[in-house]
């Protein structure tokens, strides 16, 4: 017996909104979607921060505290994490130490997990049979040793440092607090400053967690406000974007490039929408690119302008509402 298997017009909408969208992004000749998101973007991606970054890199420099890098979802935090994370291996502190950095983007780790983390991100050896005390001990004797005979100091990174367990957060606190007493004793030399730098991130609710939960970490740690992006680096932000997808990011020049099809009018709109926080001028963008692959369908037109920024920065504003 033969079973007719028929499309279903669910199936036949999905399949003609793909071609639609499809065929905008062939018109302004993407080979993707400029808007798609990405886990870990690819760095030609970013628009950066020069003086916000600095003061996250003064800060590590200086090893007078600890950073938390503070704003909400989808602001950037990551990005400039990524950048400081980039740029401190070619620098050296005020005493002439190298560093040595580790990242650690998972979330939602328990004790044992986070240890290890720590521990792969920092190149440094443990057997998997350990307990979490165990890998952190080892972690710290080694950050000791990089200090002491290779004249380096260690920054870790943390992603979304409270979205972990509570009994994580002690694992860091034993590593904010290095050296220990007991380390300063038996080393002939002074010890007379930390050897790890933390650098974390996470929403203002992350924070006052920290706050909560890790006081003896928050009162040495200088909470700094991720800024939004202004119009100029909004139309950057798109315009990279829409060089990555033409396959034209390499040559792409910060001081001149093109946005089209997009208006100016049109990403002043978005980003006034966003507030100017990167991902949701993403998503806005990708709004807009939708309402313009059916305009292109029906007019022969692609272009996104004021008109179209303002019909679905309209229409985020009425979801946000209704959501809160």
């Amino acid at each position: 017996m033969t079973i007719a298997i028929h499309e279903s017009a669910l199936i036949r909408h999905f399949n003609t909104r793909k071609e639609t969208l499809r065929m905008w992004e062939e018109k302004i000749g993407c080979r993707f979607s400029p808007f798609r998101g990405f886990k870990m973007p690819d760095s030609r991606l970013y628009v950066e921060h020069p003086d916000f970054l600095d003061a996250i890199v003064d800060l590590v420099l200086t090893n007078e505290r600890h950073i938390f890098l503070r704003g909400t979802v989808g602001s950037g935090k990551s990005t400039l994490m990524l950048l400081a994370l980039r740029d401190l291996p070619t620098l050296a502190d005020r005493r002439g130490n190298k560093f040595i950095t580790g990242y650690v983007g998972m979330t939602g780790l328990y004790e044992k997990q986070m240890a290890a983390a720590i521990a792969d991100s920092l190149r440094i050896k443990y057997r998997r049979s350990w307990e979490s005390s165990q890998i952190i001990e080892a972690v710290a004797e080694e950050c000791l040793r990089r200090y002491i005979e290779e004249n380096s100091r260690t920054a870790l990174f943390i992603e979304d440092v409270a979205d972990n367990q509570e009994a994580a957060f002690h694992k860091l606190r034993f590593l904010a607090d290095l050296p220990t007493e007991e380390m300063i004793e038996e080393h002939p030399d002074p010890l007379d400053e930390p050897i790890v730098t933390l650098i974390m991130s996470g929403t203002a609710e992350y924070w006052n967690a920290m706050l909560n939960f890790l006081p003896q970490i928050a009162d040495r740690t200088e909470p700094l406000d991720v800024p939004p992006l202004d119009d100029a680096k909004a139309k950057e932000f798109i315009g990279r974007r829409i060089a990555y997808a033409r396959g034209t990011i390499d040559e792409f020049d910060k001081k001149d490039f093109d946005i089209s099809p997009f208006s100016d009018e049109a990403i002043e709109i978005i980003n006034d929408a966003a507030g100017g926080n990167p991902r949701d001028i993403r998503m806005l963008a990708r709004g807009c690119q939708q309402v313009a692959a059916e305009n292109l369908k029906q007019r022969g037109d692609p272009a996104v302008g004021r008109e179209i920024a303002s019909l679905v920065a309209d229409a985020y504003d009425t979801i946000l509402r209704e959501v809160r």
